[in-house]
C-alpha cells in the first residue's frame, strides 16, 4: 500500500475499527502487587550484567529481553521484517528502533485517547510479559495460579476487564490445576470478563501431560460457553522449543530471536496452534460444548488452510471416529486473526469471512504503526466481508 493508497482506502472505511488484539506494557508490580505473601519469593526482580530482570520460579525470564520495556520497540518498526522484505539481510536488532514507554502503553485513560486517534471504537488488550510465565510454572501448578490470579487482580485494577465499552481485558487462566482453573475463572466472569486468554499448549502438568480436550477441563471449558464469553488463544512461549533440542538447535526460548530452522518450523507459531486446534476439535470439545466460542489471535492464519485439509482426510477415512464433521466444526467455532503477511483472500476461501479478525498487535514493533496502516491488506475482500473483518465480528465475539 503506497502513501497515495490511504486517502482513497480510508475514504472506503467509514466506520470504526474493532480491533482484536492489542497489548498493554505490564507494570513492574504485575506480578507482585497481589500475590499471597504465601509465594512471595516465586517471583523477583534481580540485576543481571547491569539488566533488570525477572525471576521467575528460580528462572530467568527469557520471553521478554526488556521486562521494565523501558526503552521499548517503536510500533510496527519490524514491518520490513515480518513482510519479508529483509533485502539487506539485518538482523532484527538492526532493524528495530526503541523509544522510551509511552503513557498509552500503560495508562488506560491515555490508551483510550489513543483508540480515538486511531479511529478504534473498541480493542481486545492482551499481556505481553504475561503470556511467557506459564511454561515457567508448570513444574509448580500452586506457585502458577496463585500468579495468575494475583495478575488477573493487577489487570482488573489498572485496565478493567470491561468497564465503558472502549477497552476489554482477558484475564490469564491456565489448566494446570482444574479445580483452580474453574476457580478463578468463576471469579472473573463475575467481574464481567468477556474473554479470557490461555496460550496454545498441551497441559504441562507434572509427570503427565493433558490435552486441553481432556475431560478434568470440561467444567472449564462449560462455564465459558454457558457465560458466552470467548476463549482467546494468544501467542505466547508453548514450550515447543524442546523440540528443536532433537535437531541439535538450542531449547531456550529467545522470543525475537530466531535462527533458520526455527522459522521455518514455525515452532512458536503455527505448530502450537496447529496442535492446539486438532486436539480440541479431535477430541470433541466442541461437541460437547456447541455453543463455545474460540479466537485465535497473533498467531497468523497460514496454518488454517492446513488444518481444513488435514481434517477433511481424516473424517473421511473414519467418520466414525468424529461426533460431527470436524471441519464444518472448526469453522463454526474458531475465529483466526491472520498476519498482515498473509493472503487474507485465501483465509475468506479456507475459513470464511465470518470468521476473520483485525489484529493489529499495537503497540508491538511486530505489529503496525497503526490498525488503519493494515486496511489495504483487507481490500481484496468484497465490502461487506471487509465490514465483517474489520468491525463487526469482534463487535459480535465481544457482546456489543
Amino acid at each position: 500500500m503506497t502513501i497515495l493508497d490511504r486517502p482513497k482506502i480510508d475514504a472506503l472505511i467509514d466506520y470504526q475499527l474493532y480491533d482484536a488484539d492489542q497489548h498493554y506494557y505490564e507494570a513492574e508490580d504485575a506480578l507482585t502487587r497481589h500475590l499471597d505473601k504465601e509465594f512471595k519469593n516465586a517471583v523477583r526482580w534481580a540485576d543481571i550484567q547491569g539488566r533488570r530482570t525477572l525471576i521467575i520460579n528460580n528462572k530467568l525470564l527469557t520471553v521478554v529481553p526488556n521486562p521494565t520495556y523501558d526503552p521499548v520497540g517503536v510500533p510496527g518498526s519490524l514491518e520490513k521484517y515480518f513482510r519479508a522484505e529483509n533485502t539487506e539481510g539485518l538482523a532484527i536488532r538492526d532493524i528495530i528502533s526503541m523509544q522510551a514507554i509511552q503513557p498509552e502503553y500503560r495508562d488506560r485513560d491515555a490508551r483510550v485517547r489513543r483508540l480515538d486517534q486511531q479511529g478504534v471504537e473498541l480493542a481486545w488488550l492482551l499481556p505481553s510479559l504475561g503470556l511467557g510465565i506459564e511454561e515457567m510454572l508448570c513444574d509448580d501448578p500452586k506457585s502458577a495460579h496463585a500468579i495468575f490470579t494475583a495478575y488477573n487482580r493487577w489487570l482488573d485494577e489498572d485496565w478493567g476487564y470491561d468497564r465503558d465499552g472502549r477497552i476489554q481485558t482477558g484475564p490469564l487462566i491456565s489448566l494446570l490445576d482444574p479445580a483452580e482453573a474453574e476457580k478463578e475463572l468463576a471469579r472473573v466472569l463475575n467481574l464481567g470478563a468477556k474473554f479470557i486468554t490461555m496460550r496454545p499448549a498441551p497441559v504441562a502438568t507434572p509427570g503427565k501431560h493433558r490435552s486441553p480436550g481432556d475431560l478434568a477441563h470440561d467444567r472449564v471449558w462449560a462455564m465459558i460457553a454457558e457465560a458466552g464469553i470467548v476463549c482467546s488463544i494468544h501467542a505466547a512461549d508453548s514450550g515447543y522449543n524442546k523440540y528443536l533440542g532433537d535437531w541439535g538447535e538450542s531449547t531456550a526460548y529467545t522470543g525475537l530471536k530466531s535462527t533458520p530452522l526455527t522459522e521455518v518450523l514455525s515452532i512458536a507459531i503455527e505448530r502450537p496452534i496447529f496442535d492446539m486446534m486438532a486436539a480440541m476439535i479431535c477430541h470433541g470439545v466442541f461437541d460437547r460444548h456447541p455453543t463455545l466460542k474460540v479466537a485465535t489471535l497473533e498467531l497468523g492464519a497460514a496454518w488454517v488452510g492446513e488444518l481444513h485439509r488435514r481434517l477433511r482426510i481424516t473424517y473421511g477415512k473414519s467418520p466414525q471416529l468424529f461426533g460431527s464433521d470436524p471441519s464444518e466444526s472448526f469453522r463454526e467455532h474458531v475465529w483466526v486473526a491472520p498476519f498482515y503477511e498473509d493472503l487474507v483472500t485465501k483465509v475468506r476461501d479456507d475459513h470464511g469471512a465470518d470468521r476473520i479478525l483485525l489484529g493489529s498487535d499495537w503497540p508491538h514493533p511486530e505489529g503496525l504503526s497503526e490498525p488503519r496502516a493494515w486496511v489495504g491488506d483487507f481490500m481484496g475482500l468484497t465490502d461487506a466481508e471487509r465490514r465483517l473483518a474489520l468491525r463487526d465480528n469482534l463487535k459480535f465475539l465481544s457482546g456489543r
